[in-house]
Formats: C-alpha cells, sequence, structure tokens
C-alpha cells in the first residue's frame, strides 16, 4: 500500500518530528510512505491537486489560516483525504466532528498517538481498497469497483442494483448474497431493499438516508431507530477512531 501524507505545522522542528514518527510507523509495517510538509494553511492549499495526499496532519494554531480554516477549506475541495488535527489546544472537538477529522493528537505527540492514528488510517484504507465483483457470476473478466465508492444496493425487479463512483451496475445476485460478501460494518440493511454505505451518507432526514451523491435511500419504519443509532455510532467511529 503507497499512502502520501501531507504535514502542515508552522514550527519546522514539529514537522520534522511528525514526519519522523510518520516514516517509522511506514517502515515497521512495510508501508511505502511518501510525506510532504506545509509551513501554513495557505502553503498547503497552494499545493493541493486532487487526490495528492491520502492523509494530512494540521496543526490547529498557525499563523495566518488557522488549521481549522485550512481542514474547512480543503474538506470543501477534498471529501476523501483523511485530516488528524495536531495541537496543543483540546477545545476544537467540534470543529473537529464536523469536518469529519479522523483523529485529535494533543501536543506532544508521541509515537504511539501517533501508531493509533495510522493503524486506524490504514484500516480503513484497506476496507476502502476492497473490490466488489458486479459482473455476471462466472464472467472471467468480470468488472469490478471498490467497495469504498459503493454508495447504496437496491433490489429492482428481482436484481440487485449497486450504485458507485456516480454508474450503475446490474448484479445478478440476491441481497443476502451481497450483504454476505460485503461483510463491512460500513454497510446497514435499512430496509428489505436497500443496503446502505454509512460513510457515504451525508445525514438522516425524516425516513431518509441522504447520500453525498444526492440520493435519497429509503429506510423502513422498523430499521428507524436502529438507522439512526448506526449512523451516530460509524460518526463517531469515524471522527474518533472509536
Amino acid at each position: 500500500m503507497h499512502i502520501s501524507v501531507m504535514i502542515c505545522d508552522d514550527l519546522e522542528e514539529e514537522r520534522a518530528a511528525m514526519a519522523r514518527m510518520v516514516d517509522s510507523y511506514g517502515r515497521r509495517h512495510g508501508l511505502a510512505i511518501q510525506i510532504e510538509g506545509a509551513a501554513g494553511g495557505e502553503e498547503l492549499l497552494a499545493q493541493w491537486a486532487p487526490g495528492r495526499w491520502d492523509l494530512v496532519f494540521l496543526d490547529i494554531f498557525m499563523p495566518g489560516l488557522s488549521g481549522v480554516e485550512t481542514a474547512r477549506r480543503l474538506r470543501a475541495a477534498d471529501r476523501t483525504c483523511a485530516l488528524v488535527f495536531a495541537t496543543t489546544s483540546q477545545e476544537h472537538g467540534l470543529e473537529s466532528f464536523e469536518l469529519q477529522v479522523m483523529d485529535y493528537l494533543v501536543k506532544p505527540v508521541g509515537q504511539a498517538a501517533v501508531d493509533q492514528a495510522m493503524d486506524w488510517f490504514v484500516g480503513q484504507e484497506a476496507a476502502r481498497l476492497r473490490l466488489l465483483r458486479v459482473g455476471t457470476e462466472g464472467e472471467e473478466d468480470a468488472e469490478t469497483v471498490r467497495v469504498g465508492e459503493v454508495d447504496y444496493i437496491e433490489i429492482c425487479r428481482h436484481t440487485a442494483v449497486v450504485r458507485a463512483a456516480g454508474r450503475v451496475y446490474e448484479v445478478r445476485r440476491t441481497m443476502d448474497a451481497l450483504e454476505e460478501e460485503l461483510n463491512d460494518s460500513r454497510f446497514f440493511r435499512c430496509h428489505r431493499s436497500y443496503l446502505v454505505n454509512l460513510d457515504r451518507v451525508q445525514q438522516i432526514d425524516h425516513k431518509d438516508f441522504v447520500m453525498e451523491s444526492g440520493d435519497r435511500v429509503p429506510i423502513s419504519s422498523k430499521c428507524a431507530a436502529e438507522a439512526r443509532r448506526r449512523f451516530q455510532e460509524w460518526l463517531l467511529a469515524k471522527n474518533w477512531g472509536m
């Protein structure tokens, strides 16, 4: 697995220390990690390009753009990269939650804290890169999609319809078979005919999951309470590594 990391901190010694700890994790786990640095939010945003970084470590208190404002602007342009705050303050929990920050490290940051954040990220990345076969049963050249890119699956006229990365695939498998094949905590059976990826949900609105794509996925009455609980638990796990 190749991981591209950005470390943004106005203090050069802090950037260097974080880089050493991230590099140490990579060497101990056999990972190819490319590390870049920026001395402030403006510099980071000037370097940004779609897909350039998988993981960004951000100091909160920096001259010019704060880490929170940098994260807000970065998140507006990039919904996929993972964010980690590293700071001396514990007063930004709400912003961390709103910006889907993966972890919140309090300085001085030690190797154990970095390892824990990296463990969580690597686990999520491995799950995201898993593939789901969406071709016809028995086809040797069956098409595949990344599990993490699946928005939801619905049953329509006895056919499973997989919606992923803006595309639609018809799959000749039952919902039960797909749910068993995925075996992934991100997916929740919110309706007899729908299996939703909680990681692609923007919010719950009345009796629907509202997806990041804008689609609405219905929640059955008997699943309503469980749907809210599962979504809240997923948000906590995603934002705080719980």
